[in-house]
């Protein structure tokens, strides 16, 4: 189970990380739906956080 959260919590960074990006070459253009994305990513680096603070309370340690 711990392997299962520790890969769904990476797959969800990483999905970050690829918006991330899209958001940097969207904001070099201007485009207007950046503060979406932007409040897209912000929302789900909270939910992670949140997430591993829950795991970490319960005694699921991940790295």
């Amino acid at each position: 189970m711990r392997e299962r959260l520790a890969f769904n919590i990476l797959l969800d960074e990483f999905a970050i990380a690829a918006l991330s990006d899209a958001l940097a070459l969207l904001h070099a253009t201007g485009d207007p739906g950046v503060t979406q994305i932007e409040h897209t990513i912000r929302t789900h680096r909270i939910a992670i956080l949140k997430q591993r603070v829950i795991l970490g309370a319960a005694g699921i340690e991940l790295e």
